[in-house]
């Protein structure tokens, strides 16, 4: 989490320290500076995402790695699933979050989505990896009555919480995070399917089906 911290640092000191000038900086993964060449040499939608930052006097472009492990303390695992499920306690092997950050350039079209998570078979084969419990949460409504709202229940993200601890950035289209039992989870940012979130489940248990 704390790089992801150091990236909000690090645009709010480029943004002031070339407020005067006009400027393009670019960034990899580690958060060192290059050049635009090597930026998009770099660029590989399989493991990394482009984000963009601009105003008037400067743009900041970053690489952002797509997968990412972490583990949750005791306190915020505890938090996070009381603000899920304030009605029952959530003891399955995985908790499945599905995070719509909104519309953007990737979920801007005003058309019934035919994202493949949708699909009749997503939640059955999940199943078969681990017991879960799933939820889709969203930070901003717009363009969500394209997005299957009757098909699933889709609910604010109360207080920030998911998104402070998972996706502080806008990261397009949608992500995802599953958690197993323990705290421990692999988040995923970007454009995703059915498939990436029964892989990462698998690999959170080490399961085979």
């Amino acid at each position: 989490m704390k790089k992801y911290y150091s990236i909000l640092i690090l645009i709010s000191i480029v943004n002031f320290s070339f407020s005067q000038v006009q400027k393009k900086v670019f960034y990899n993964e580690n958060l060192e500076e290059i050049s635009e060449s090597n930026f998009y040499k770099q660029l590989n939608f399989q493991k990394n995402l482009d984000l963009h930052f601009e105003n008037d006097t400067l743009k900041t472009s970053l690489l952002i790695t797509r997968k990412n492990y972490g583990q949750l303390n005791d306190s915020i695992f505890n938090n996070l699933k009381k603000s899920l499920s304030s009605d029952k306690e959530l003891s399955n092997n995985l908790i499945v979050i599905v995070y719509y950050p909104g519309k953007d350039r990737c979920n801007g079209t005003e058309s019934t989505s035919f994202w493949n998570i949708f699909d009749h078979d997503y939640l059955k084969k999940l199943n078969k990896i681990g017991s879960y419990s799933h939820f889709w949460i969203y930070k901003d409504d717009e363009n969500l009555q394209y997005y299957h709202p009757k098909q699933v229940k889709w609910e604010n993200d109360k207080n920030q919480l998911v998104e402070n601890l998972f996706f502080k950035l806008h990261y397009p289209c949608s992500s995802a995070v599953i958690i197993d039992k323990n705290g421990k989870y692999i988040s995923y940012y970007g454009e995703f399917g059915k498939s990436t979130i029964w892989e990462l489940s698998k690999e959170l248990i080490n399961t085979k089906i």
